[in-house]
């Protein structure tokens, strides 16, 4: 809405890697609340967007606003600490550990008093009470969370990274490809928790191929070609014909 502060505001960011212009002079608004979907072919950008936002890659240009602070993001700690957590494609589980040990997975919680400060046991029962506690608000079901994460679906898998980041980020989310490799039922659920996430209040960016799942889901829609931004389009007001247009630069319609 007009007047509003963005959550994240992007001024000018470029990024080069050698002789290869990977963004140039990108802007870009993530709204309180709102669902912004990135979409651009191979090579438009799309991953350096986020990677800076991240904090993997730094910025060669440009300014980073949060909350309507200006702000540095030099690491992905810089990022975290902000409230943005990110899913890459890849979902970075560890196949033999369960879903509670993958949610707390760098940050394990140990007992209290001697047993953690001395002997640092783990707190097993209350990562698995919280990991519970955060798939009982995400209205998601996993029978056992205690088995090996290399026996659940695809869409179980996927839903580990998305509840871990849902109960350490305080702010904003970033997904980068979320239904990649899933069947049409688990894209399903993972497009529903996405759209639960928003109704809880959090930004979110989506990076995503699929323009069937950008529509489903998103408020806005961002295209980049070529490392610069082509357009901003609300999605009830383009159609997917529109978008591929601007992705290939046959067609443009109004930034909003």
């Amino acid at each position: 809405m007009a007047g509003e502060v963005p959550v994240l505001e992007l001024k000018g960011i470029s990024k080069r890697f050698g002789g290869i212009v990977a963004l140039n002079d990108v802007d870009m608004e993530l709204r309180e609340g709102e669902i912004l979907g990135i979409v651009g072919d191979n090579g438009a950008g799309k991953s350096t967007l986020i990677k800076i936002i991240s904090g993997v890659y730094e910025k060669d240009s440009g300014e980073i606003y949060f909350k309507g602070k200006k702000v540095e993001i030099n690491n992905p700690k810089d990022a975290m600490e902000l409230g943005i957590g990110t899913v890459y494609q890849d979902l970075a589980l560890v196949d033999t550990l369960d879903l509670p040990e993958n949610m707390f997975l760098g940050r394990e919680v140990k007992h209290e008093g001697l047993r953690g400060s001395i002997f640092r046991f783990l707190n097993f029962r209350k990562m698995r009470r919280e990991s519970e506690r955060v798939l009982r608000r995400l209205n998601v079901n996993v029978p056992d969370v205690r088995i090996p994460v290399m026996y659940l679906s695809g869409g179980q898998r996927q839903i580990i990274p998305l509840a871990k980041i849902v109960y350490w980020t305080k702010e904003m989310i970033i997904l980068d490809e979320p239904t990649a490799a899933l069947g049409v039922k688990e894209s399903k659920k993972v497009l529903d928790l996405i759209k639960r996430l928003k109704e809880q209040g959090l930004s979110t960016i989506i990076i995503s191929h699929n323009l069937q799942h950008i529509f489903e889901v998103v408020d806005r829609i961002m295209i980049l070609r070529g490392g610069k931004k082509v357009d901003v389009v609300r999605a009830h007001e383009a159609t997917a014909d529109e978008i591929v247009s601007m992705i290939t630069g046959a067609a443009s319609v109004k930034k909003v």
